[in-house]
């Protein structure tokens, strides 16, 4: 069922002049803590750094509720096989073919035994099938912010020095998902690398960063999709309230590629299915999205529950969130024409 939204109409006359056209801002191109400003290659430590994060050990942000909504207590399965035979009852008679595959997910109905009814009176072996699990990954609100912060994408060690060696032992580790400061930016060779604690550097190639500086500038609620650094944030005016990570479409695949511009979102749906590349090897067939929040005809911003890959791209071209993310967007954020930034530029 669609939802309707209260359109807010926002009286600007300098926005009226440029239509759509964000205002962009300079990021700043000292990527760090202004305490830790003395930082260089060849001083990787300052008494005044020292300081800053023994004060700010760790961003100033809340987690985001985990809060499967919509979806809360339903089963999703997809089958190891491209056609699963369909069977009026547990064992009874087959008649139908479901075309399957690992990027069609089913809404379990009820189960029976190794059975279960994915459409009404219609059955299929649990023999080769695998039950989804929502990721527990949630994004942030944000209190303050004096410096950027960031998420590990993988899992990896830390180095003493800008450019150094890794070394677990001797540096430190962090996991994927883990969030930190970035206290401090030392650019070495084509690379950047970030202060992210007392004697931890780590390269930018391991983090999704959020900046405190915001990419484009919109009056009111807005929020930006940095296809670079795969996360999402929403701001008020220029002000980063909430971030999270997400995954866009493939860069290198045009046809799945998420279009950069500025876009409204014009579309919701709080829950429903989604399917595409009819008759191709990318096919995919998706009961029970939750959050649809459409911004171009054919992208939207959504929850998922069929993978983890945040801070990798994975679409099709939409923006896909965890669903207590796409939850928190739905129920605090996104109204009708409500703008959506999408770019690529690295900041700095």
């Amino acid at each position: 069922m669609l939802k309707s939204r209260t359109s807010v109409i926002l009286v600007i006359l300098l926005m009226s002049l440029v239509n759509l056209a964000p205002v962009h801002v300079t990021p700043a191109t000292a990527q760090g803590h202004p305490g830790c400003s003395g930082i260089t290659y060849n001083t990787p430590q300052t008494q005044e750094c020292d300081a800053v994060m023994a004060a700010q050990p760790y961003p100033d942000v809340e987690p985001i509720p985990y809060d499967l909504g919509v979806i809360a207590g339903q089963d999703f399965i997809y089958f190891d096989t491209d056609e699963v035979a369909l069977y009026d009852a547990p064992d009874g008679e087959e008649i139908g073919i479901l075309t399957a595959g690992i990027s069609s997910y089913v809404n379990v109905i009820q189960t029976s035994g190794d059975w279960a009814e994915i459409r009404p009176n219609r059955w299929a072996s649990l023999e080769n099938a695998n039950f989804a699990t929502p990721s527990m990954f949630t994004g942030v609100t944000i209190n303050r912010m004096e410096m950027p912060f960031a998420w590990a994408i993988y899992n990896h060690c830390t180095s003493l020095t800008p450019g150094g060696a890794r070394s677990c032992r001797q540096s430190g580790s962090f996991r994927r998902y883990d969030l930190m400061n970035i206290y401090a930016t030392v650019t070495v060779g084509e690379w950047d690398w970030h202060l992210v604690g007392p004697g931890q550097w780590t390269v930018q190639t391991n983090l999704s960063i959020v900046q405190p500086t915001s990419p484009a500038v919109f009056n009111w609620r807005w929020v930006g999709v940095s296809t670079y650094e795969q996360n999402l944030v929403a701001y008020e005016g220029e002000r980063p309230v909430m971030a999270t990570l997400v995954s866009t479409g493939d860069m290198d695949e045009e046809r799945w590629r998420t279009d950069a511009g500025v876009w409204k979102v014009e579309l919701f749906w709080d829950v429903g299915p989604m399917e595409g590349a009819a008759g191709s090897d990318d096919f995919y067939a998706l009961d029970q999205v939750p959050y649809h929040m459409y911004f171009n005809w054919r992208e939207a911003l959504h929850g998922v529950y069929w993978h983890d890959n945040f801070g990798y791209y994975w679409s099709h071209g939409c923006v896909n969130l965890s669903v207590s993310d796409a939850k928190w967007l739905w129920d605090n954020w996104i109204i009708e024409n409500t703008r959506v930034y999408v770019y690529d530029e690295k900041p700095g």
